[in-house]
């Protein structure tokens, strides 16, 4: 579904490229992208965690959704189908940290959307799958994305993940301090402005 909208992937991997014309707005958007996945490269940020309801997506699904997957993957923002296909290829890992219980609904997005990896996006959410024993915070999202990066560290050999390479997008303006508060770069998605995101990542130092 996403493929006909952003491009197909190039031969060999790499950033997608249009099979079809694309507007002058998707053109923007898709550089806009690009220079935000730059940008948290130039910072050596390797883990942008993501939250679904009303930042992946345009809608808040209260953690019971009860319309198809094809229906709730048309809902994806198209500036995060395209930043997550930057991001992955980019070599930057991703996980999507929520409080809906539905995880085992929005790994079936994610493999729908993305198919060569979205099953491999590690999420964590209110549905009891999973615990995090560390000494860190628990409040907000931080255990989230500190149980995330411990999946992800685990499959991956060589990956360090830490506070300061850790990005989350959150519309929760409350995550967002905490993650702040806790040294976690941290960035607001106004819902009603989601496309100034990727102008406020360019900004980060």
């Amino acid at each position: 579904m996403l493929r006909h909208i952003l491009g197909k992937p190039k031969e060999g991997g790499g950033r997608p490229r249009p099979d079809r014309e694309i507007s002058d707005s998707e053109r923007q958007m898709m550089e806009k992208c690009g220079r935000a996945v730059s940008r948290l490269e130039e910072l050596k940020i390797n883990f942008l965690a993501l939250d679904f309801d009303l930042t992946t997506i345009d809608v808040h699904t209260g953690g019971k959704w009860e319309g198809t997957t094809d229906e709730l993957v048309s809902h994806i923002r198209p500036i995060f189908a395209r930043l997550i296909l930057d991001t992955h290829a980019a070599g930057i890992a991703i996980a999507i940290v929520t409080f809906s219980p539905q995880t085992r609904r929005i790994t079936e997005v994610l493999e729908r959307a993305f198919p060569e990896f979205g099953g491999s996006i590690p999420i964590r959410g209110r549905d009891r799958s999973w615990t995090y024993e560390g000494q860190g915070s628990k409040e907000g999202k931080q255990h989230h994305m500190a149980s995330a990066a411990e999946e992800l560290m685990g499959s991956r050999p060589g990956l360090r993940i830490t506070k300061d390479s850790t990005l989350l997008i959150d519309d929760d303006a409350n995550n967002v301090r905490i993650a702040l508060h806790d040294h976690v770069r941290a960035v607001w998605l106004n819902p009603n402005r989601h496309h100034r995101v990727l102008d406020d990542i360019g900004r980060m130092s």
